[in-house]
């Protein structure tokens, strides 16, 4: 798993993908620092992530939109699957490449939180658990999108399957406030992505969201271990 792990991060720093997506990120991030904090004189780190987890959902599957999806176009993916290395490791190499490309671009936005602590009156616990709550979500984010990515031989594919499923986890939160059955309301809260993401931002650490989005992201990452094994599997049948 260490092998493929380095192998898929030499990929992103050569290929455009990661510069893409941190790219992109330090640009949303920079946008809306520039417009929340400085020109609308706040200074908190919740609202420019909060802003952003919103936003990003559009370059979280430029991520992993090609991790799974050009293996199985080209091929490669049998010779891959069919190498001593699990199924199971080959998935998770893949996804923690993905989040160390992740979490390094969300460290480099660091300065943002170093300037608003500065001038600022955000108090060091805030800043660290609304980092640590955006870093849980991109977890969950990458997973699913490397499960779509699974979905599919095809890149812009892949990404368009990685947006609907972000989009639908967020906007079913919003869905959730006018839906008049109780029962209803509690489960699709419970399925809403963003439903636990400000319960670190008052810079205690709870159980619960920890749990959440932990559970998020190994649901995903079972359901993608699932779907290459069936196929390999149909491959061979």
């Amino acid at each position: 798993m260490g092998a493929l792990f380095k192998k898929e991060i030499y990929i992103y720093l050569c290929t455009p993908f990661g510069y893409i997506f941190s790219g992109l990120f330090l640009l949303l991030c920079g946008i809306i620092f520039s417009f929340y904090n400085l020109s609308g004189t706040r200074a908190d780190i919740l609202g420019m992530l909060g802003a952003l987890n919103m936003v990003s959902i559009v370059i979280f599957p430029v991520l992993t939109m090609k991790l799974l999806a050009e293996e199985k176009k080209s091929s490669t993916d049998q010779l891959l699957f069919t190498s001593p290395v699990t199924v199971t490791s080959i998935i998770i190499g893949k996804y923690l490449a993905a989040l160390f490309v992740f979490l390094t671009t969300l460290a480099a936005t660091g300065i943002f939180a170093v300037f608003i602590a500065i001038f600022g009156d955000t108090t060091p616990g805030a800043i660290i658990g609304s980092y640590f709550s955006f870093a849980m979500l991109g977890a969950a984010y990458i997973a699913i999108c490397l499960f779509a990515s699974s979905l599919t031989e095809n890149q812009v594919t892949s990404a368009i399957l990685g947006f609907g499923f972000l989009f639908g986890f967020m906007i079913i939160g919003f869905l959730s406030n006018s839906m008049p059955w109780p029962f209803m309301n509690k489960v699709l809260k419970a399925i809403a992505i963003l439903s636990k993401y400000d319960e670190f931002t008052n810079g205690v650490l709870r159980l619960s969201p920890l749990v959440y989005y932990l559970s998020f992201t190994l649901i995903f990452l079972y359901l993608t271990i699932q779907v290459v094994d069936r196929r390999l599997k149909d491959k061979e049948a």
